[in-house]
């Protein structure tokens, strides 16, 4: 018996709807891919118990998938983002990632992600208007280890 489906616009969408069709397309992804479970992550920079800068991203695959970077109007140009991409680095590296991929819109961020040593894999020119997005993508190495220093495994 075939069951009549509704199609529907939501200008104002509840959040939980959205987590559930990102949660939805996550699994999809780890299920055919094979390669394990999203494991979400943030980094924050606090001020009397409120954030003043951060940044999300997803572990998957090998890599690095990042979703905000953020840093609260009044703090810019102090570092902060900066700061926030080397924990994101660390932690992806600390977590086997290879590489730290990303999207931006040049209208945001200009060239900072060149200077971070990031390179551009995707482009669209004019959106939005006047400006571009960006794929971004950052191969991770580990640091070489400092001759005649021992790590504490050894």
């Amino acid at each position: 018996m075939d069951r009549p489906y509704r199609v529907t616009v939501e200008n104002d969408p509840d959040p939980l709807d959205l987590a559930f069709l990102e949660e939805r397309m996550a699994e999809a992804a780890v299920a055919a891919a094979g390669v394990g479970d999203e494991q979400e992550f943030a980094v924050l920079i606090r001020a009397d118990d409120r954030i003043i800068a951060g940044a999300s991203g997803t572990i998957w695959g090998g890599g690095c998938q990042l979703h905000v970077v953020w840093v609260d109007e009044g703090l810019r140009r102090r570092g902060l983002a900066r700061s926030l991409m080397a924990e994101v680095e660390s932690e992806a590296l600390r977590r086997g990632c290879r590489l730290v991929m990303g999207l931006t819109y040049d209208v945001l961020t200009g060239d900072y992600y060149d200077r971070l040593g990031y390179r551009t894999v995707g482009v669209i020119d004019d959106y939005p208007a006047g400006t571009s997005t960006k794929w971004y993508c950052k191969e991770l190495h580990a640091a070489p280890a400092m001759p005649g220093l021992q790590s504490s495994d050894d």
